[in-house]
């Protein structure tokens, strides 16, 4: 039963990296700047505190902290689009 459900976890994990996130521009912003600031939102992103924490863990509610994990990612996500655009950078794909 484990095995499945780290199967499924890692099955789960793999999809979410397989989206390509955007390009970020922003006007006069040379690479160095660029990877500058995505770095510091990434790293602002994966520190701020989420609204919703996860639930305490427990052996019978794999699909409980497998949900917690999905919405810290998009929790994530959000916060770093929000922290580059504050920065003036705008997104291509």
């Amino acid at each position: 039963m484990k095995t499945a459900l780290h199967v499924v976890a890692a099955a789960a994990l793999l999809a979410g990296c397989e989206i390509k996130s955007p390009a970020w521009d922003k006007a006069g912003a040379s690479e160095a700047t660029v990877n500058e600031d995505t770095s510091n939102c990434h790293l602002k992103a994966r520190v701020a505190p989420s609204p919703h924490p996860a639930p305490p863990p427990s052996p019978y509610a794999a699909s409980v902290a497998l949900n917690a994990d999905d919405a810290r990612l998009r929790f994530e996500q959000e916060e770093f689009r929000n922290c580059m655009q504050e920065k003036g950078y705008s997104a291509k794909r």
